[in-house]
């Protein structure tokens, strides 16, 4: 590399191989299908035995980001966050990018959330999601947003603007987090999701950010008929518990599952 710094994902890399061999870091092992829908091909994960793993895990950890643990420390992002790796990815690296202090998750993000968030954009095929409370998708009240790397199968049509439910759609030059931080402004308020007292609670909504786009959508529910639904199944990426919940999902639709959850 004769001299150049790292890059958060280059880091993440070497800091997982790590945390793998040590056992702090534990996958979600899954069988990867591919799912065809209207010319779509979505992407389906049947997760196997070790997930029950993960809700052993979290049933008595408490906040996870505070303490984090020091193995899964993957670097600074800016003065106010701090990069960690998913504890249980699906795929692997996905960074979390967390407020240093506790900050709720349901509260709206502020110019620094955006400021961190960017800081995990330093390769061209990132995909950002943040899950705004638990009707959203999230599962910590902690404030994080998440990164992943991966294809978006619904690119084209959330670039069109075709999605079958109400959502903002801000298409982007170049990430600027000041500009970014307007348009969520701007979004959120023709969406009427901003929380009407200073420091309240947001209506729910999932963020979902590349380098070309950004979109928003209000939620309605977390789950249907037990299959949970965050940021990144609007990417056109789902996660079920076994194959009879992918054979329910088949037959529901995959975007009439998607915009079911949102409203």
């Amino acid at each position: 590399m004769s001299g150049q710094a790292e890059t958060l994902w280059e880091t993440a890399n070497r800091v997982s191989e790590r945390a793998l061999a040590d056992g702090s870091l534990m996958p979600i092992v899954t069988d990867a299908q591919v799912l065809e829908e209207e010319g779509i091909a979505y992407f389906a994960h049947v997760v196997t035995a070790n997930a029950t793993k993960k809700f052993r895990a979290t049933s008595s950890q408490g906040n996870p980001f505070l303490p984090y643990e020091p193995s899964l420390y993957v670097g600074e992002a800016g003065k106010e966050h701090v990069c960690l790796l998913n504890k249980f990815p699906v795929l692997s690296p996905h960074l979390l990018i967390c407020s240093k202090t506790f900050v709720p998750q349901q509260t709206c993000l502020g110019l620094s959330d955006f400021q961190g968030w960017l800081r995990g954009f330093d390769h061209p095929d990132v995909f950002g999601f943040y899950n705004n409370g638990p009707v959203a998708g999230a599962s910590q009240p902690h404030r994080h947003m998440q990164l992943v790397r991966s294809p978006i199968p619904l690119e084209q049509v959330i670039a069109a603007g075709e999605l079958p439910f109400a959502h903002q759609l801000a298409p982007l030059q170049a990430l600027d987090a000041e500009a970014l931080y307007d348009s969520y402004l701007s979004m959120m308020a023709n969406l009427g999701l901003l929380a009407e007292a200073e420091g309240g609670n947001c209506s729910p909504y999932n963020l979902l950010l590349t380098e070309r786009w950004m979109l928003l959508f209000p939620r309605s529910k977390n789950n249907i008929e037990g299959i949970f639904a965050n940021g990144i199944n609007y990417s056109g990426r789902f996660l079920v518990k076994h194959a009879v919940q992918l054979e329910w999902l088949k037959q529901y639709g995959l975007m009439n599952y998607l915009a079911d959850c949102s409203r």
